[in-house]
């Protein structure tokens, strides 16, 4: 027995030396041009290494390139700083080459989607006659980013998104060939530092990644926006056609302030929020997503400050002289960060413009809509001062970017409109109607009649809103 170890020992100990001296004495520079043909064979892409290539021996066996760049028929698709390639030992023995992990250093990757509406990612096989054909099965037993970048335009919308200082680290990456997504498999953690989203800026962001039988999920997903902490999750189901999607997310102490600043308004209401989002959505365009998006979106809020204007004064003198539009309380108020925050368009700003000045405060404002087939209908949408109560009905279609006959309307306590106001039409440029009393909404004897009947019946009326924000005592 000690005589077969020695000899194993030995037979161990000659093979390792041999491959040191491989490795040592191997140059893969002068190789470099089969390798980039090979690679770019592989990847249907063009890929150069501008940067040195080199063999290493520790920690792993592998291969190091610096500088590299990926482009699809002359378009930059991605660049790294440097890229180290893991490989399996004994099948670099026997000449086959076997990917065991992979790190990334600095990437950049670009993604563009042209007038056309083709990607910069699709190779022009793919453009001339459809999907491409499945790829080959592969297996990864780790990749690893380190200050990833990555840059996606839309030239056909002018849409742009940018992630910065992102990190992602996946184990036992694996797809079976035919249909990509049904046959990925991964788990993993991504974080990013920063994803701007045109004006949105979502900050720290940390996901758990996972995907096998086509699902693809971020859960849990924690990240800030406007100074609160959100938590949840996205799932995508890859299996059919049309992608289908499955967000729930919950953010809590939103800074309204930073709300307002976001959307270039004046910053001058301050106080926390929260928002509770439950949505599904199908399609493989933003077009598709929208029109089949479900769900319900709920916005609370107590205690915000209107540092420049005292809307109880303001609505006391309103119902003479009517200075500014009444739907500009309720959509900048009670909509406010789903209206300004969707719409972008609408300036609701006369009501600053007749501010006097002073403070006032909302104790209560709750905004819950729900969502069917890319239009948010108003469920319980109010809130209260200390003096008045303030509600609204109507719909926001997104699908046709529009106001759909949404109502604001002062309430007396019975929740009866004191006065109302009615916007509709396209969201950059709607219609305001003028403002309706329960004087206005009848002729002569119509309002004569309703108000023997109020008398009659103990002053009944038609009710406006019936929802959960109380009228101030």
């Amino acid at each position: 027995m000690k005589r077969v170890i020695l000899i194993l020992g030995a037979a161990g100990a000659v093979l390792v030396l041999a491959i040191v001296i491989f490795i040592l004495t191997f140059s893969l520079n002068d190789r470099k041009p089969r390798i980039e043909e090979a690679v770019s064979k592989a990847m249907k892409m063009e890929v150069r290494i501008n940067g040195q290539l080199k063999l290493m021996l520790f920690p792993h066996i592998g291969v190091l390139a610096k500088d590299l760049l990926i482009q699809n028929e002359g378009v930059d698709v991605g660049t790294a700083e440097e890229a180290k390639v893991g490989l399996r030992l004994l099948p670099l023995l026997r000449r086959k080459i076997l990917v065991k992990k992979i790190w990334l250093t600095a990437p950049t990757f670009f993604i563009t989607v042209n007038q056309g509406g083709h990607s910069n990612l699709e190779t022009l096989a793919a453009k001339v006659t459809g999907p491409e054909t499945p790829r080959s099965p592969f297996e990864l037993e780790k990749l690893f980013v380190t200050k990833g970048h990555l840059l996606y335009r839309n030239e056909r919308t002018g849409r742009q998104a940018e992630a910065t200082e992102c990190d992602l680290a996946i184990q036992n990456l694996a797809s079976g060939g035919g249909e990509f997504y049904s046959h990925l498999y991964l788990a993993g953690n991504l974080s990013c530092g920063e994803l701007r989203v045109e004006q949105l800026q979502l900050t720290g962001i940390v996901a758990e990644i996972k995907a096998g039988q086509g699902l693809l999920e971020a859960n849990p997903l924690t990240f800030q926006i406007f100074g609160g902490n959100g938590r949840g999750n996205i799932q995508g189901v890859m299996t059919d056609e049309s992608p289908k999607y499955t967000v729930d997310f919950a953010i809590t102490q939103i800074a309204f302030e930073d709300v307002l600043t976001t959307f270039r308004n004046q910053p001058s209401i301050r106080g926390p929020l929260d928002l509770q989002a439950h949505l599904t959505m199908q399609g493989k365009t933003g077009k598709q997503a929208t029109r089949t998006a479900r769900g319900k979106v709920t916005i609370q809020g107590k205690n915000l400050l209107l540092e420049t204007t005292d809307l109880d004064q303001m609505l006391a003198k309103y119902e003479k002289s009517q200075n500014f539009n009444l739907v500009d309380v309720g959509a900048f108020f009670i909509a406010g960060p789903l209206g300004t925050l969707l719409t972008k368009g609408y300036n609701f700003g006369s009501l600053y413009q007749e501010s006097r000045g002073g403070t006032s405060t909302v104790q209560t404002l709750v905004s819950d809509w729900k969502v069917d087939n890319g239009v948010a209908e108003a469920e319980d949408v109010a809130l209260a001062t200390k003096e008045n109560r303030i509600a609204l009905t109507g719909k926001l279609d997104f699908v046709n970017q529009q106001f759909d006959n949404v109502t604001v309307a002062v309430l007396d306590e019975k929740g009866c409109a004191r006065f109302s106001q009615t916007i509709h039409g396209p969201f950059r440029n709607p219609l305001v109607d003028p403002v309706r009393t329960l004087e206005s909404m009848g002729g002569p004897m119509t309002n004569l009649f309703n108000k023997t009947m109020k008398f009659l019946r103990g002053g009944d009326c038609e009710i406006f809103y019936a929802g959960s924000v109380k009228h101030p005592k």
